[in-house]
């Protein structure tokens, strides 16, 4: 089973911005945002099942993103960098503080209140936005943290405190985490020619 991969072309993940505006614009009432899960997911590390967890009040109008993380129970606290935080409070005005920001348009059928939306319908929505771009690696709800996490280590080299945001053990484990020790070994099978016969020029 391959590995779900971040999106590393920046071109690709303008289109995929994009595609998610061009499907805000036309959705029904109620619906999700599509652009304001790709902006939470890109820029906040955390994972989907966190994320969809946040009330309005939670993000608008914040400088952080704070929740206790589902999977490990640490309590997650990340600064939103100034234009995702803008962007966000221009997609949450004019709603609820008590809503959901990821709200399912179904009720939950034990006490027939508001619920999120679940982490399979996020991942209809990915990979709907994934093959609109044309992305041909498979993707997945991990594809947002993993995407946030390639860019911070490509823009900073800083694993360290990579690690430390994903609450990983080892460093190595944040490299495999977001590809990069398997796209370093790639790059260095393609410059491996010696083995065809012919002389490297």
């Amino acid at each position: 089973m391959k590995t779900v991969q971040p999106i590393r072309d920046l071109d690709t993940l303008q289109k995929c911005y994009e595609i998610a505006r061009e499907h805000d614009q036309k959705k029904l009432k109620g619906e999700v945002s599509w652009e304001l899960i790709l902006l939470v997911g890109f820029n906040t590390s955390l994972r989907v099942s966190d994320f969809r967890r946040f009330r309005v009040s939670d993000l608008r109008g914040k400088d952080y993103a704070q929740i206790q993380a589902k999977k490990t129970g640490k309590e997650a606290r990340i600064l939103i960098n100034p234009w995702a935080r803008r962007e966000i409070n221009r997609l949450l005005a004019g709603r609820k503080g008590e809503e959901y920001i990821f709200q399912s348009r179904q009720e939950d059928r034990a006490n027939h209140k508001a619920r999120p939306v679940t982490r399979q319908r996020v991942y209809q929505i990915m990979n709907t936005i994934a093959k609109r771009a044309g992305i041909e690696e498979r993707i997945g709800c991990h594809t947002l943290r993993k995407t946030f996490g390639y860019h911070y280590y490509k823009m900073t080299g800083d694993v360290v405190s990579l690690q430390r945001i994903l609450c990983h053990s080892y460093q190595r484990e944040t490299l495999v985490y977001i590809g990069v020790v398997q796209e370093n070994i790639d790059e260095s099978l393609m410059k491996l020619n010696m083995l065809t016969g012919r002389k490297r020029a």
